[in-house]
């Protein structure tokens, strides 16, 4: 009998939270540093915050077995 080796690496959805977590609050923290920029950084975590939702919906893709 084979003894299966198991990752000690974390899964994506473990890590991913907490990078769009400091992505946020960085953009948040830069944005108030920098008024001028605001709009930027505003749009820097909307990207952030939508891959995230991307990436955590179920993809059904047609002849694609789950």
């Amino acid at each position: 009998m084979q003894k299966t080796k198991r990752s000690r690496r974390p899964q994506k959805p473990d890590v991913l939270p907490f990078v769009i977590l400091v992505l946020v609050i960085g953009s948040f923290a830069l944005a108030c540093i920098d008024e001028d920029a605001r709009a930027t950084f505003a749009d820097l975590a909307k990207v952030g915050v939508g891959g995230y939702i991307g990436l955590m919906m179920p993809s059904n893709r047609t002849g694609k077995p789950d």
